[in-house]
């Protein structure tokens, strides 16, 4: 198992999770949302083979519409 913070609340993954599984796992809408590990943001077409280590910090930006 792993240990990864998501937007600072510690979950426990497969030791092959991705970020995709990540994502599913938790049920996020995937539209209108960027991910970055430990500070790099992550392209969307590297979501499903970008695994995660143990001790990464993710963090999920949602955009929001404003005027």
């Amino acid at each position: 198992m792993l240990t990864i913070e998501v937007n600072n609340i510690k979950y426990d993954f497969n030791t092959n999770a991705s970020l995709k599984d990540v994502v599913d796992e938790l049920k996020i809408h995937q539209h209108g949302i960027a991910l970055a590990i430990n500070q790099s943001i992550i392209q969307k077409h590297k979501w499903a083979s970008t695994k995660i280590k143990n001790g990464d910090s993710l963090l999920i930006i949602k955009s929001t519409q404003g005027g």
